[in-house]
Parts: structure tokens; sequence; C-alpha cells
């Protein structure tokens, strides 16, 4: 009974990897996004780090898809990238990766409410983190009318 359960459990983590590409574009649209508006205000903190770790590592796909060393590895990569022009624009191609994937239009939802998340860290959306957050939603094509709950 256990081993046909395990089987199960596998084929379903295959189907969830295989449905949101096995490779990382999820993880880095997701960790760029963040980025993003973490720099918006000029400033990355600490908090807004700590919460995106915290927020992948529970999210119900993400979680299943990455290990924590890769969550974190790639995470301090993009918050990286976000010091400089250059680098903030890599960070918005990383949100096109996603767009022609299976479930890019899911993906492109949970990139954007993540980010919004990490806009909140402090309790507070700041009118240049909103400014990015629009941008964000722009670029993935999400209707951000779908979260006025």
């Amino acid at each position: 009974m256990f081993a046909s359960l395990k089987r199960a459990f596998k084929g379903a983590t295959r189907e969830v990897a295989a449905e949101y590409g096995q490779n990382k574009d999820f993880l880095e649209a997701v960790c760029a996004a963040a980025a993003l508006v973490a720099a918006a205000d000029g400033d990355i903190e600490d908090s807004e780090r700590r919460k995106l770790v915290s927020l992948v590592q529970n999210h119900s796909t993400l979680s299943k898809l990455y290990q924590s060393n890769v969550i974190e590895q790639t995470a301090e990569t993009m918050f990286k990238r976000a010091k400089e022009a250059s680098g903030r624009q890599q960070l918005a191609r990383e949100l096109d990766d996603i767009k022609s994937l299976p479930n890019g239009a899911q993906m492109a939802e949970d990139v954007y409410l993540l980010a919004q998340d990490i806009a909140n860290a402090d309790g507070e959306v700041e009118p240049e983190e909103d400014v990015v957050l629009k941008k964000i939603a722009s670029r993935l094509g999400v209707d951000t009318s779908k979260f006025d709950f």
C-alpha cells in the first residue's frame, strides 16, 4: 500500500515539475520580481530578503520544485542584480521567461502576488514599490483587479 502511495506521490511531483518547467525559470521570475520591488525605494532590506526566502520555501508549488539552498542562492543573485540599472533590466527579462511556459498565466499571477507580499514586508507598500508592482503586472499581463479582496 505504501509503495503505491509513494509511486503516486512521485508521479504527482513529476507532473507538477513538468507543468511548471523543470528549469529554474519560475523561481528566477519570482526572485527577480521580488528584487525589483525590494530595490524600488533604493534600499533592499534584510527583512525583504528573509521574507522572499520564507515565501518561496512555503509556497505550495515552488517548495516542491527547489531545495532551500537553490532558493537562497537564486534570491541572492537576483538581489545583487537589482543594484544596477543593467541588472534591473536583466531582472525584467527574467519575467518574460515564464510567459511561454505551459502554466505561464498562473505562474505570472504567483510572481505578481509574491512580489506584492515583498512590497508589504514592512507593513506598508511604498509609492515607489506600487509603481514597480504595476510594471510587473503589465509586463506579465496580470489583471490585478482579480486580487481585490
